[in-house]
């Protein structure tokens, strides 16, 4: 029947181990409503609408796994070309997977006006934030 049992420092460490977990924990609440403001008056500032979106990071979180980073090529052609595109023709690239002269872009480009960017709807400021970024690349 000895074996059924735990021993005494097999119980101290437990109960330490429980004991150390609680403090912990709850310092950890505490010092996080302390940062964000929990218990007094919290003020939230919305985010200003006309924010510029961020069009590298667009670009490396949307296009850069097939186009590669410098926009040079890899899965997805290399984009010097788009440099001299209108927005337009830019913008139906990207959502549409239609190229300026008519054809239509491989199965492989993801058609944003679907899946969006980032999880969201692609909006035209994303789209010309992407062009600028692109343009920028050598």
């Amino acid at each position: 029947m000895s074996g059924e049992f735990y021993s005494g420092k097999q119980v101290a460490g437990f109960v330490t181990f429980l004991v150390l977990g609680t403090v912990l924990g709850l310092g950890a609440y505490q010092a996080g409503g302390r940062l964000s403001g929990a218990g007094g008056e919290v003020t939230v500032a919305a985010a200003a609408a006309t924010t510029t979106p961020d069009g590298q990071a667009l670009y490396a979180g949307n296009c850069a796994g097939c186009h590669g980073a410098q926009a040079e090529g890899g899965v997805g052609p290399g984009l010097a070309d788009t440099k001299a595109w209108t927005a337009a023709d830019f913008r139906e690239a990207v959502l549409n997977g239609q190229h300026p002269s008519g054809r239509t872009l491989g199965t492989v480009m993801p058609r944003f006006a679907q899946t969006g960017l980032d999880g969201a709807p692609a909006t035209d400021a994303q789209i010309a934030a992407i062009q600028a970024y692109v343009k920028t690349l050598k």
